[in-house]
């Protein structure tokens, strides 16, 4: 459903009357909206509807994007949600989350977590040791982009917790569902060695300042002056890193900015020791890894959904500019054979979409879906 503008009225009568019993109300919201989370957050506890979402650039409803409202559905949930703070330090707390043994079968593990924590890739590693292949992941990176104040920070919500920052929001999601991602970057230069890493800084590849080794690729494959000022603008956009995936894509990392030592700061972190590629981007390969998103999900389901939920990187609007109506297309198109329901999503700063075979990542410059019956 989609609420624009967003009537806190509207969206409390709506849950009101969708949300049963044991649902969980999923709420994102786009960023023209931010300042009417509280009192939205305020109205839902009044009334008792437990809720989990986050802050996002704008929302998907069908084939457009909105950068004002929010989009909901209701989704059966095991347990209420939890919040999960302090991404901010690799000591973190899972006390809040339940313990494998206790887990049932076939649940999604629905994950929206402040995408500029130090330690979100921390994190994952930790969740995904405490619950392995029992579950699916779905979810994203929420936040806004650019020079934030404490308050606009604030990113991820559950009703009982209210907003907060360096945080993760989880729900366990009780519905038979297929979740997937892709993003169609490709290998440019590597593979490379990240020889130092701290939190989500990449301080150095192959032993030297991680700034100096991409921008000495960059502008020998370019032509173009690079500075550190150019992180986390369009030109770093086409030539974010991959990190190596055995039988898999590449884990794509953005970077947005640089450490006076030199390192990079890149959404989601990159693990030490890891292989890395620069990978370079061509509009026709993004697309086509959408199309091939929605046939995966599209094929893993059998019956028709109630739910079509897409994360889909905001730098995948940026990158494919004018031809972003395609990718919207895609998602339409790609998951009608699945019933009437229409996709609801986000442009996100990372997505989550795993079955649970492999290690647990904050994806970066991918698509995700997930479908629910």
């Amino acid at each position: 459903m989609l609420f624009n503008p967003l009537d806190i009225a509207a969206v409390v009568n709506w849950a009101k009357t969708y949300q049963h019993s044991q649902e969980v109300l999923v709420l994102l919201v786009a960023a023209n909206s931010q300042h009417q989370i509280p009192e939205l957050l305020r109205a839902l506890q009044q009334h008792n509807i437990a809720c989990i979402g986050g802050l996002f650039t704008q929302v998907i409803y069908g084939a457009q994007t909105f950068e004002t409202g929010c989009v909901a559905t209701c989704l059966k949930s095991w347990r209420s949600p939890i919040m999960v703070r302090d991404l901010i330090t690799p000591k973190i707390s899972l006390t809040s989350l339940p313990q494998l043994e206790d887990l049932p079968e076939n649940q999604t593990l629905a994950v929206f977590a402040d995408a500029d924590s130090p330690y979100l890739a921390e994190f994952l590693n930790q969740l995904y040791d405490r619950f392995s292949n029992r579950v699916q992941y779905f979810g994203g990176g929420a936040g806004l982009l650019g020079e934030l104040s404490p308050a606009e920070q604030q990113c991820v919500f559950t009703t009982a917790d209210g907003l907060a920052k360096n945080a993760a929001v989880l729900a366990f999601i009780d519905h038979p569902g297929s979740v997937s991602a892709n993003h169609g970057w490709k290998r440019l230069h590597g593979p490379l060695i990240a020889t130092r890493t701290e939190g989500n800084v990449l301080l150095e590849l192959n032993w030297q300042p991680a700034f100096e080794v991409y921008q000495s690729v960059i502008e020998s494959h370019t032509g173009q002056v690079i500075q550190p000022a150019d992180l986390g603008t369009n030109v770093s956009l086409g030539f974010p890193f991959g990190m190596l995936k055995q039988d898999a894509e590449d884990i794509v990392r953005l970077p947005i900015d640089m450490i006076p030592e030199g390192g990079v700061v890149c959404v989601g972190g990159i693990q030490p020791n890891c292989v890395v590629h620069i990978l370079q981007g061509q509009q026709d390969a993004v697309l086509a890894a959408a199309h091939q998103t929605m046939a995966n999900c599209s094929r893993r389901m059998l019956a028709a959904v109630n739910h079509k939920i897409v994360i889909d990187c905001v730098t995948r609007y940026w990158f494919l500019a004018d031809r972003y109506a395609e990718e919207l297309q895609a998602m339409e198109q790609g998951l009608a054979s699945l019933g009437k329901s229409k996709v609801i999503g986000a442009l996100s700063k990372g997505e989550i979409a795993s079955t649970g075979l492999a290690y647990l990542e904050m994806l970066n410059k991918s698509i995700a879906v997930g479908t629910f019956a």
